[in-house]
C-alpha cells in the first residue's frame, strides 16, 4: 500500500510524480519525516551508503527509496525552497533539482496541539520534490521526496491510518517544528502507530513525554491511540551529529 499513497498524494496530475510512479516497478519503501522542518540530514543517515561504513547490529534488508516529509510550517519569513540550495558546507551538498506542485491537502490545524493553527502561506501545500546529495564520504545519491505541509496529527489519522498505508521507516527527531518549534506534542502518539503503518524501522531521539498538545490529540484523533511496540535498538548515533536533544537510535520493530 506504499504506491497507492503516493498515487492519492499525486490526484490527477500528469507530471513528474506520475511518470516515475508509472515507470518504478521495484517495491518503494517510505521513510516518513513527522515535523521535519528543514532538516534533510536523513536523506543521508537512512542510506544504503551510510549502513555500509556505519554498520548495525542487525543488518538491514531494507532502506527507503522514497521520503514523505510533513511540517505545517507556519513561518511566513522563511526563505525554505526559494532557492534550489538547501544545504552546503565542506563535506555535504544537498540541492533541489525539481519541483512540483501537487493537489492541496487542506487537514485541520489545531491550536491545542500546533501553536500557530492559522498556518501560512505555505500550509496546506504539497510538493514532489527530487534532491540532489554530494557527501564527501557517502558519494552521489539522488531522492525523490514528497513534502507535505500539513500538521502531523491528521495526516496521520486521516490520511495514513484511515487507509492502512505502510510506512517502512519512521523518524522521530525534535518533533515538534522540525529543529524550529511550532507545536505544543512532543508526538508521543507516534509510538502507537508503528505496528499499525508496518513499520519496520523507528529512528528517534526519544525526545517525548506527555503533553498538552499529544493529550489533545489523542482527544481529537482518537485513532492515534495504542500501544508502544516491543523494539531493539541496532545503532546509536551521537546527539550533536543530528538531533541535539538526545542520541538517535535505530530499533527494530519487532
Amino acid at each position: 500500500m506504499s504506491k497507492e499513497l503516493l498515487y492519492r498524494l499525486n490526484g490527477n496530475n500528469n507530471g513528474r510524480l506520475k511518470k516515475y510512479l508509472d515507470s518504478f516497478n521495484e517495491p518503494i519503501n517510505i521513510a516518513w519525516y513527522p515535523s521535519a522542518g528543514v532538516d534533510f540530514r536523513s536523506l543521508l543517515y537512512l542510506s544504503p551508503e551510510y549502513a555500509k561504513i556505519n554498520p548495525a547490529t542487525i543488518e538491514e534488508k531494507v532502506f527507503p527509496n522514497f521520503f514523505i516529509f510533513s511540517d505545517y510550517y507556519p513561518w511566513s519569513y522563511s526563505t525554505f525552497l526559494d532557492y534550489r540550495l538547501i544545504y552546503n558546507d565542506a563535506r555535504t551538498f544537498v540541492s533541489v533539482t525539481n519541483i512540483e506542485e501537487l493537489p492541496r491537502l487542506d487537514l485541520p490545524t489545531d491550536h491545542e496541539i500546533v501553536d500557530f493553527p492559522e498556518g501560512s502561506s505555505a500550509t496546506g501545500r504539497v510538493l514532489f520534490i527530487e534532491v540532489f546529495v554530494s557527501s564527501e564520504k557517502l558519494g552521489d545519491f539522488n531522492y525523490p521526496l514528497i513534502y507535505a505541509f500539513v500538521e502531523n496529527e491528521p495526516f496521520c489519522s486521516k490520511i495514513l491510518l484511515s487507509n492502512n498505508y505502510d510506512i517502512s521507516h519512521i523518524m522521530h527527531i525534535r518533533y515538534g517544528g522540525g529543529l524550529m518549534g511550532g507545536g505544543k506534542s512532543s508526538g508521543l502518539w507516534v509510538l502507537n502507530v508503528l505496528k499499525r503503518l508496518n513499520c519496520k524501522l523507528f529512528i528517534t531521539d526519544s525526545h517525548y513525554a506527555l503533553q498538552h498538545g499529544d493529550k489533545a490529540a489523542y482527544r481529537i484523533y482518537k485513532n492515534l491511540k495504542g500501544k508502544k511496540p516491543e523494539m531493539s535498538v541496532i545503532r546509536t548515533l551521537n546527539s550533536e551529529s543530528w538531533s541535539g536533544h538526545g542520541d538517535v537510535t535505530w530499533n527494530i520493530i519487532k
